[in-house]
């Protein structure tokens, strides 16, 4: 006869005395895969948080970005980029023209497509998409591989247009003129690993397109092969062979296309992507070497002077900058001269842009050779001196644009007059006339802080000359003052290659420059900085500018 079954009580008392319990009836049938259940959702939960915090300390997969620009239509201003997309996408993918960048009013990308791409390569469904100021807004839940194809329409911008921004991508003589930051779009919720850039140019246009580094890949498969030149690049991408340090200008050609290879550039990031210049049209292009750095200069239309003088006046100065520093920037410099549009009355006669690698001067159609080398040249000098002072050294703070901006005018000045290009008496005639009526004589001294006033790049004409003529004042009194407090001949010099020798990619801030100042001279300066720089306590002009 079995036993009674235990109360609760009893069973509690019999484990306290250390008692075994009585085999009592079994279970219900129905725990166990209650019991069970509850051990697989522990399970799936444990696996579950695994793979979610690999993924966590993994991150997000980088997209692999394959741009082509097709230049059919670039004489009539059009471009049309398809951008291959390959790596795992998010449910929505934006892709939109970088934000807070400048661009002329009214040129928007335009009549996108927008597919999923088989493994094979072959066009599947076609993904939805959202329209975006500046781009627009794929449908990309659980693709691996998509194709997003688009146009851009350049036009000129009114010559009235002050903005010097505004008239960077342009239509030039048999093609375009386009900055990275106006034609590319890029995925704005996503990581970026690899991009590479093809170029379609049938009509074998003569091409510019500085970017970092020139790659041979294996043909990839193309729409209508026969009918297509592959990324052919004109002029301007002939490397010249270790010691060749002629002059010498490349003609126009039509060159083959070789099969089963296609040249790519290959951006090290999204910064060199929209820091690019593509030019394509009637170019005209010399090469030169300095060092270790290749030197192009290329125009589109005729001067009153040659290209081989121009070309030797770009390599020269090159050549003293890359000295001052020790090393280039990248690999190659381009100076592209073109005709200035902009016939604004408070406009400049010559105007400069740096973008990547690239010096864009403008200057009047009628410049002269000497007009070249005594005004023009030092905005070359100016613009090309970015490349260190603005490029590897990152100015991205307005707080220290004042620096940047004089310091790199003050530099061109002394880097023309080391190149033998100014005298030093005509070096010192320019830059104390600039800084009398820039600095000197201009309405803003004691009124508005040399750092305020170039803190806005695109302020007033009054403005601007304030504070480039101020940064140039600022710069020289403090080489001076610092000079006279650690004993060192021209100390500034010594910070600007302390900048460059130990850059990590960190933007320039007030902070790093005051330390590097402290690090070369070992004197502190941040009390001089905040009376004559960011307060409104006016500098003399120093006697010893060159």
């Amino acid at each position: 006869m079995a036993k009674a079954s235990q109360s609760a009580i009893a069973r509690y008392k019999a484990r306290r005395r250390g008692e075994e319990l009585p085999t009592g009836p079994a279970a219900p049938a129905a725990r166990q895969p209650r019991r069970l259940r509850l051990v697989l959702i522990t399970a799936l939960a444990a696996v579950l948080g695994g793979v979610l915090a690999l993924r966590l300390v993994r991150g997000p997969e980088s997209l692999q970005l394959d741009y082509m620009i097709d230049l059919t239509e670039a004489p009539r201003g059009s471009l049309t980029l398809t951008i291959d997309i390959t790596g795992r996408m998010p449910r929505y993918l934006d892709l939109d023209l970088p934000t807070g960048m400048p661009r002329v009013p009214g040129e928007q990308p335009h009549s996108p497509t927008a597919y999923e791409r088989h493994a094979d390569d072959a066009p599947g469904r076609t993904l939805a998409l959202e329209r975006h100021d500046d781009g627009w807004r794929l449908h990309t839940r659980g693709v691996r591989r998509a194709t997003f194809a688009y146009r851009i329409d350049l036009s000129r911008a009114d010559g009235q247009d002050e903005d010097i921004r505004h008239h960077i991508s342009t239509l030039v003589n048999g093609g375009v003129r386009a900055a990275g930051f106006e034609i590319f779009l890029i995925p704005r919720n996503a990581p970026v690993g690899d991009i590479t850039v093809r170029l379609r140019n049938p009509r074998n246009l003569p091409v510019l397109a500085p970017w970092p580094t020139l790659i041979e890949a294996p043909h990839r498969d193309m729409a209508a092969p026969d009918s297509v030149s592959l990324a052919h690049l004109g002029t301007g991408q002939s490397y010249l062979p270790a010691g060749d340090r002629s002059v010498r200008p490349v003609p126009a050609r039509s060159d083959p296309v070789v099969p089963g290879t296609v040249h790519l550039y290959h951006p090290r990031n999204l910064d060199d992507l929209n820091n690019s210049l593509l030019v394509c049209g009637n170019l005209r292009i010399a090469t030169t070497e300095a060092r270790d750095c290749v030197i192009q200069y290329a125009t589109d239309r005729n001067w009153n002077f040659a290209d081989d003088e121009a070309l030797d006046l770009v390599r020269r100065i090159a050549r003293t900058e890359l000295g001052f520093f020790g090393s280039a920037p990248g690999p190659s410099i381009t100076v592209l001269l073109a005709a200035n549009e902009i016939t604004a009355a408070g406009g400049f006669d010559v105007y400069g842009v740096h973008t990547g690698s690239s010096v864009l001067v403008m200057i009047d159609r009628e410049t002269t050779w000497g007009e070249l080398e005594d005004h023009a040249a030092s905005v070359i000098a100016h613009e090309m001196f970015h490349g260190w002072l603005g490029d590897a050294i990152p100015q991205e703070n307005p707080e220290t644009m004042w620096f940047t901006e004089g310091a790199t005018t003050w530099y061109a000045a002394r880097m023309l007059t080391a190149a033998g290009v100014w005298s030093p008496d005509h070096a010192r005639k320019v830059l104390r006339a600039r800084l009398h009526w820039d600095y000197e004589r201009n309405e803003l001294l004691g009124v508005m802080s040399v750092a305020d006033a170039a803190a806005e790049v695109m302020a007033a004409p009054t403005q601007i000359r304030f504070a480039y003529a101020g940064g140039v004042t600022a710069c020289a009194a403090l080489d001076v003052w610092l000079a006279r407090h650690s004993d060192i001949d021209r100390p500034l010099d010594g910070v600007l290659r302390h900048l460059y020798d130990h850059r990590d990619g960190s933007p320039l801030t007030r902070a790093s420059l005051e330390d590097a100042i402290l690090q070369v001279t070992g004197v502190p300066c941040g009390e001089w900085l905040d009376r004559h720089v960011y307060g409104k306590t006016a500098l003399p002009v120093p006697d010893e500018l060159i």
